[in-house]
């Protein structure tokens, strides 16, 4: 097993979502292997790396080409994002680069399908929420992608029913749009409300971003991800399939109890449990702690 700090993140943007608040192993951003000085000033921490973990977002197989000659650490590439048609492009060159040596992928399903490794999504359990005053029933944060009209939609509908909503919708994907909200703002946004709604965008299926709030924060969470029944985190006090429960039944799921996840399962998506899965895979976990049976089930036709 492999210190944490033998252990490099490349994301797109070290700033983004969560990625400040892991401490457990350095993050950099990609274009930062892009620099001659950089690479030169941190020469000793890559030779002493054993795991260097790219994620999709942002990534160019150049970025590995750059770091192989520097290490002898094992190179993985991580999607975490549905594939689209940049996404197979993307696989195709990875594929092609002996720089690479793994590509893992979030969403088991769509991993058999492409013939590619499973590890989980992950998360930091050193995010903090902070202390608001709950405003709102739900929270939805999120791009348009096709989303705006049908969350519109839901909108008129929760407001018939007397749950009240807060939406952010920004129009296109990024951080350097007007407009754009720092995590940590996000985060605020999220404490003022009892719960996520979670509207996903074509093709889309998996844990996610939202699934994780809701758990580490005991948020409810209202998806349209019909997925997450066969994931271990699924309890229906604290999820609300959206097509297979009446939103007649919404404003008593709100006033439930949230029922708190496991800590062993919190624990399986914490980002240094995650990392070290790329080194020492145990499929045992995956089925313990992450799907249940009827996914497995899926998994093994």
């Amino acid at each position: 097993m492999a210190d944490n700090h033998e252990i490099l993140l490349v994301a797109k943007d070290k700033n983004l979502y969560f990625f400040p608040f892991i401490d457990s192993f350095e993050v950099i951003s990609g274009k930062e292997l892009f620099d001659e000085q950089f690479l030169q000033l941190n020469a000793a921490k890559f030779r002493q790396y054993q795991l260097i973990i790219f994620l999709d977002f942002g990534f160019e197989v150049a970025m590995a080409v750059q770091v192989r000659p520097l290490t002898r650490a094992k190179i993985v590439v991580f999607f975490w994002n549905h594939f689209k048609e940049e996404h197979y492009e993307l696989l195709r060159q990875i594929q092609n680069e002996s720089a690479i040596d793994e590509v893992y992928h979030f969403d088991a399903l769509e991993a058999h399908t492409l013939g590619l490794k499973h590890n989980s999504s992950f998360y930091s359990a050193n995010v903090q929420l902070p202390e608001e005053r709950s405003t709102t029933d739900l929270f939805f944060g999120a791009t348009d992608n096709g989303r705006k009209e049908i969350a519109k939609q839901y909108q008129e509908e929760f407001s018939s029913r007397g749950v009240t909503t807060n939406y952010f919708i920004l129009p296109l994907r990024g951080n350097e749009q007007a407009g754009y909200l720092s995590y940590s703002e996000y985060l605020r946004l999220v404490a003022k409300s009892r719960g996520i709604l979670e509207l996903l965008r074509a093709g889309q299926q998996g844990v996610t971003l939202r699934t994780f709030e809701s758990m580490y924060f005991q948020k409810k969470l209202v998806t349209g991800n019909d997925v997450i029944f066969d994931y271990q985190c699924y309890h229906p006090d604290n999820i609300f399939l959206l097509s297979q429960r009446s939103l007649d039944e919404l404003p008593a799921f709100l006033n439930q109890a949230y029922q708190p996840i496991a800590p062993e399962i919190l624990d399986f998506f914490d980002a240094p449990n995650w990392a070290q899965r790329f080194l020492t895979i145990d499929e045992s976990l995956f089925e313990r702690y992450e799907y249940r049976a009827n996914l497995l089930a899926r998994l093994k036709k």
